[in-house]
């Protein structure tokens, strides 16, 4: 004769109540807890009240179990609302350390996503369901958001794989997002391009004004980000070394605002930069000046607090015109220090190094050396800044 089912985990047994006397009741089972092993779990009713058949004690033994319970991905079936696992996954994200404002694009792309997805259930997921709406989001929204949102819904569509709800993740089985425009990129500048347009920077008064010769200076003799730019401090600055540190980044994170984070966008990230002699005779006649050389961040807002990259943009935008930089963004600076080291014949892990690339290649990344301090970069950028 078969005997009885083991329990789940997660799972109790039957609940027997037992009277002690007086009106009072013990309610006791047995319980599977998330390690696997069966333990008996009880509980009392409550002291100084009739429990006249063990009701309340049962009630009291209920409400226990729900603390023993497993997380929540246990509790996925069929049933389950796809954006309810999104929002879970988005969640685990933050968990797991995610950057503030990837979490914010993700919820942003959620919010989208749920317009044609949202009353899907789980046992409805199928691949073509999922195809359609991502190809929703791309005719609505772009396909950017339209490969964040594949994104999101592989994650979160795993967790039902993980919770033995599903055999495989449909997203799995789903497409590729693919744009009818090729991607346009920013322009890396020629040599002759980037001393032309760092002296008409100079002479520029709305420039100055503005406080957007110093960073955009920065931006030509490091190729940084522009979050890691508007992070540095001045203790990150080694005039005597001349070099910078590069260790964290400015984020916007929803409900938090503008923050500076010790964190980068790679590991690689993390990295000291050798100045090229103009960059450093930037920043040394900068910390000299009453206001900002007084700041902890070496590029303050007017406020005296962290300057945001947007707005930053936005300026530089408003400038470029006028200097003869027509659709040269502040990215354009990263890759034309890129397309330098490359026209010099510097190595491929030397600009990686120096633009905080997570890798090069598999080989490269197993065999080459990673983290030193490259000083042919600056001497470049100092060599391609002089006049001819």
């Amino acid at each position: 004769m078969a005997g009885r089912p083991p329990l789940r985990i997660g799972q109790h047994g039957k609940i027997t109540r037992t009277s002690l006397g007086g009106g009072l009741w013990l309610a006791r089972c047995k319980f599977r807890d998330s390690d696997g092993a069966v333990r008996r779990v009880e509980r009392r009713g409550p002291a100084g009240i009739e429990d006249k058949y063990g009701k309340l004690a049962e009630d009291a033994l209920i409400e226990a179990l729900k603390d023993r319970r497993p997380p929540s991905d246990e509790e996925i079936s069929l049933d389950t609302k796809i954006s309810t696992l999104v929002e879970r996954h988005i969640t685990r994200l933050g968990e797991d350390g995610r950057s503030p404002a990837t979490i914010s694009t993700y919820e942003f792309a959620a919010g989208k996503l749920a317009k044609f997805i949202g009353g899907v259930r789980v046992g409805e997921a199928t691949p073509g369901r999922i195809d359609a709406a991502i190809r929703s989001m791309r005719t609505t929204h772009g396909p950017t958001m339209a490969r964040q949102s594949k994104t999101i819904l592989r994650g979160a569509l795993q967790l039902t794989v993980m919770a033995n709800v599903l055999a495989t993740n449909p997203v799995r089985d789903v497409q590729p997002i693919k744009s009818n425009d090729q991607p346009k990129g920013a322009t890396a500048l020629t040599a002759g391009q980037l001393r032309e347009l760092l002296g008409k920077l100079r002479a520029h008064e709305y420039s100055r004004r503005h406080d957007l010769v110093d960073p955009i200076t920065l931006l030509i003799a490091t190729g940084l980000r522009r979050s890691e730019l508007l992070a540095l401090r001045w203790s990150d600055f080694d005039e005597d070394g001349e070099t910078i540190l590069v260790c964290g980044k400015l984020v916007r994170a929803k409900g938090e605002g503008l923050q500076r984070i010790d964190d980068t966008k790679t590991a690689s990230g993390k990295r000291t930069l050798p100045l090229p002699h103009f960059a450093v005779d930037a920043l040394t006649e900068r910390r000299g000046r009453e206001y900002v050389g007084e700041q902890t961040m070496i590029f303050p807002s007017t406020a005296g607090t962290w300057r945001d990259p947007n707005n930053f943009g936005k300026q530089w935008r408003q400038v470029r015109d006028d200097l003869g930089a027509d659709g040269v963004t502040t990215h354009s600076f990263r890759k034309t220090v890129a397309t330098l080291i490359d026209d010099e014949g510097l190595s491929a892990r030397i600009g990686a190094d120096h633009l905080g690339h997570a890798k090069v290649s598999m080989t490269q990344d197993r065999y080459m050396t990673r983290g030193r301090v490259h000083t042919a970069v600056a001497d470049l950028l100092d060599r391609t800044i002089k006049d001819e």
